[in-house]
């Protein structure tokens, strides 16, 4: 059993959530908006993890949410499996401007399941949604692989405009907080 620290008593849980998907993906750019609100237009390459805390209030819980933001590079790939030990959760983002980055989708399942067992949840976001004349992937093309994978969701989203940002977040986290209620009913 592990100790909870004060500060973090009043906080109905504490989730470590992860993000996987290749390089330029917009991963971090998720997260960055999510946790402060803001987007930066210019590309930085996350080198192994950041980390990030982000206190959610989801009425009427409050959660502690960590998020480790994975480097997409191949060269961190040795790197992911210690990194996702321990998640509750893991939001999967590929850019829906190249289908490659959703072909990939089912090796980052693999990865983060071979870490951490079936159980937790994961969704899958096609981002940079606010790119249409860009677009190469359909919704309908999302939402099958998300079926065939037996992801939890599926949703699309902008980082630049926020689209969905935060509902993606804050429903794993709610998701997660109710998958864990209900275990302890039975």
């Amino acid at each position: 059993m592990s100790r909870i620290p004060d500060e973090e008593k009043r906080f109905d849980a504490v989730y470590k959530l992860v993000t996987l998907g290749e390089a330029a993906v917009g991963k971090t750019s998720l997260v960055n908006k999510y946790v402060t609100g803001k987007f930066d237009r210019d590309y930085h390459r996350t080198l192994g993890i950041d980390i990030s805390t982000y206190d959610a209030k989801i009425d009427p819980q409050l959660f502690k949410l960590l998020i480790w933001d994975l480097a997409g590079q191949d060269i961190f790939r040795d790197l992911r499996t210690r990194y996702c030990q321990g998640a509750s959760g893991g939001i999967l983002v590929f850019d829906l401007s190249r289908p490659q980055t959703l072909e990939t989708i089912p090796r980052w399942v693999d990865a983060f399941r071979e870490a951490v067992g079936p159980e937790p949840l994961l969704i899958l976001l096609g981002n940079k949604a606010d790119l249409e004349k860009n677009r190469k992937i359909t919704r309908a093309q999302g939402e099958k692989i998300a079926k065939d994978l037996n992801l939890f969701q599926y949703q699309e989203t902008s980082a630049k405009t926020g689209h969905q940002v935060t509902a993606a977040f804050n429903t794993l986290a709610t998701m997660i907080y109710k998958s864990h209620q209900s275990r302890k009913i039975h």
